[in-house]
């Protein structure tokens, strides 16, 4: 009986995938990103609006992308007087009171930045900046990458000191949608994730911020123009009136003068009559 001898074909294992890029670092995307356009905000402070400039920048690369919204004072009014704001509040600042995110396209995956934290000036803080920069965010993400996955990131500074602060800031993440993980028992450091982009909320506090549109910019001008304009009119009927008075005063004070002078002539004339001088 002949046997036949059977063969067994190896299989060749699957090639590994190759391995990831490294992740580009986000002061290189910065760099690259340019501003689209800015935007004013007026922020409510007990009654005394604080006029801010918004600004959007965005940055590509083949593996990257980038979004960076940047934030500069511009002047609080207190009855009815302008206070235009000085220092590095009212600068474009990349480490301070600004928020961006670096989108990484082969690990899918988003890293909320900068590194430092995000950190705004003692003059922008409890007037609802920091909702409105990550519900910015959120929309632009949610727009393009809804099925990425937020990497953890350390939990921001509280905008104030004290137990009541961090609360805040725990509650406001929350409520846009992040998870979090603690990192004491205390809750004063951790971070803050998300599987899913499509999970977050966009929202922030629609009672302190009020998005100025460019179209009430125009009114406001225009109606100031139209001010402007009324006051010179007014300004110069008065100075046109004035004018006529000075012209009419010294006119009446010339026909002054001449009535003096016809008056005393025929009083001397009747004095000279009377004593028999001519």
């Amino acid at each position: 009986m002949n046997t036949k001898a059977s063969k067994t074909t190896a299989v060749a294992p699957p090639p590994e995938p190759p391995p990831l890029p490294p992740v580009e670092n986000e002061v290189f995307l910065a760099g690259l990103s340019t501003t689209h356009g800015e935007q004013l905000l007026a922020l409510m402070d007990g009654g005394s609006p604080i006029y801010v400039f918004v600004r959007r920048s965005f940055g590509k690369t083949q593996q990257s992308d980038f979004f960076r919204i940047q934030f500069a004072a511009y002047a609080q009014v207190q009855g009815g007087q302008w206070k235009l704001y000085q220092g590095e509040v009212s600068e474009w600042l990349n480490t301070r009171n600004c928020l961006q995110v670096s989108v990484d396209h082969p690990r899918q995956m988003v890293q909320f930045g900068p590194k430092s934290g995000f950190n705004l000036s003692a003059e922008l803080t409890g007037l609802g900046l920091t909702s409105y920069a990550y519900a910015q965010a959120i929309l632009w993400l949610k727009a393009h990458y809804s099925e990425y996955s937020v990497q953890p990131t350390t939990l921001p500074n509280p905008e104030a000191e004290g137990e009541e602060a961090r609360i805040k800031r725990n509650a406001r993440l929350a409520a846009q949608g992040f998870d979090i993980e603690f990192l004491d028992s205390e809750q004063r450091s951790g971070r803050y994730f998300k599987d899913k982009i499509s999970r977050l909320i966009s929202s922030w506090e629609t009672e302190k911020i009020t998005e100025v549109p460019v179209s009430a910019l125009l009114d406001n001008i225009a109606r100031l123009d139209g001010e402007k304009a009324e006051l010179q009119r007014q300004v110069h009927a008065i100075k046109t009136q004035e004018r006529s008075l000075e012209d009419s005063l010294s006119k009446e004070k010339q026909t002054n003068l001449v009535l003096t002078g016809v008056t005393c002539f025929v009083l001397v004339f009747t004095l000279m009559g009377i004593f028999g001088l001519y």
